[in-house]
C-alpha cells in the first residue's frame, strides 16, 4: 500500500531546511515517492510604487533565487545519495507570495500533496511563541500530513516511533493507517495517551477496546500501548519522547472551519514550535 506520492519541502535555505530536505529524500527513498522543492518569493515592494520598477526588483530576486534553489537541490541530493537505494525524482519551484505558509498550503492542496516536510529552529522569539513560526502555521491549516523537522535531528530511520493517542473514535483508523505508511521502516509502535486528570473507567475502557481491535486485526509492526500521568499533553509527550528515545512523535489533528481555525487552542501547534524530535502530523 503506497500512501506517500508526492513530498512537498519549502525552502529558505537555512540550515533548518536542508536539514528537512535530506529527511524528505530519505523518506521518498523508502516510499519511493516524489520531492518537490519550493522557495517562496516574496514581492519587493520596499524599493518603489512604481509597478515597472517593482517588477524589475522582483524579477533579480527570482533570477537569484533560482541559482540558490539549483544549487539547494543538488547538493543536498550530493550529500545524501551515498545513503539511498534508489535515488527519487526531485523537482524545484518558485512561487511569488507576500505569505509563504499561505502559499505553500495552496500548492499543497493544488498539486495534492500528500505529505509537506518543514524545518524548524530550536529557539523562538516571543513573537513566534505567542502566535507561531510559518511550520506552526502550515501544521495548522494544511490539507495533508506536515513533518516538522527540529533544526539539527539526524535522520536515523524510524525505529521507534510515538503515536499521541487522544481516545477518539477514530484512533484505530489513524494508528492503522500510520502502521501502514512506517511499514518500510519496520518500526515499533509505541501508543501513548496521556491523562491529566488521573485514569478513569471510561479512559481505562477505551484503551481496552483500543489493544483488542489491534488484537483482533495484528499489524505488521508490532504495537504497545502505554498510559502517562502528567499535569499537561505538552509536557506528557515530551517526556515520553526522551524515554523511549522516539524517532519520530505522531499526532492527529482533525480538519477545523475557519471558526475553529481562529478559537481553537491547536496543540499539534505548540508541539510543532517546542518537540525536540521529528513531528508527523497525521491529518
Amino acid at each position: 500500500m503506497k500512501v506517500i506520492h508526492n513530498i512537498l519541502v519549502p525552502t529558505d535555505f537555512s540550515p533548518c531546511a536542508e536539514n528537512a530536505y535530506h529527511f524528505s529524500l530519505h523518506l521518498a527513498d523508502k516510499w519511493k515517492s516524489a520531492v518537490k522543492v519550493l522557495h517562496i518569493v516574496s514581492p519587493d515592494y520596499g524599493v518603489t510604487d512604481l509597478p515597472v520598477i517593482v517588477d524589475l526588483a522582483t524579477k533579480e530576486k527570482i533570477d537569484v533565487a533560482l541559482q540558490l534553489l539549483h544549487n539547494f537541490k543538488e547538493m543536498g541530493l550530493a550529500k545524501v545519495r551515498p545513503e539511498l537505494q534508489s535515488e527519487p525524482r526531485v523537482i524545484d519551484e518558485i512561487k511569488i507570495s507576500g505569505l509563504p505558509y499561505a502559499a505553500i498550503n495552496k500548492i499543497a492542496e493544488e498539486e495534492e500533496t500528500d505529505l509537506i516536510v518543514i524545518g524548524t529552529k530550536s529557539d523562538h522569539s516571543a513573537w513566534e511563541n505567542t502566535f507561531g513560526t510559518n511550520a506552526a502555521y502550515v501544521v495548522k491549516q494544511a490539507h495533508c500530513h506536515v513533518l516538522v523537522v527540529p533544526e539539527g535531528a539526524d535522520f536515523k530511520g524510524f525505529s521507534t516511533i510515538g503515536f499521541a493517542a487522544d481516545l477518539h473514535a477514530t484512533d484505530p483508523y489513524h494508528l492503522w493507517k500510520v502502521c501502514k505508511m512506517m511499514e518500510p521502516f519496520h518500526s515499533i509502535i509505541r501508543c501513548a495517551h496521556i491523562e491529566k486528570d488521573g485514569e478513569t473507567a471510561e479512559t481505562a475502557l477505551r484503551i481496552e477496546e483500543l489493544k483488542e481491535f489491534f488484537g483482533t486485526n495484528p499489524m505488521a509492526l508490532q504495537i504497545t500501548f502505554h498510559t502517562l500521568f502528567e499535569a499537561s499533553i505538552q509536557t506528557g509527550l515530551a517526556a515520553f519522547s526522551e524515554e523511549w528515545n522516539l524517532d519520530l512523535l505522531i499526532m492527529t489533528a482533525p480538519e477545523r472551519d475557519l471558526f475553529g481555525q481562529l478559537f481553537h487552542k491547536s496543540m499539534t501547534k505548540q508541539m510543532a514550535l517546542h518537540s525536540k524530535v521529528p513531528l508527523l502530523v497525521v491529518k
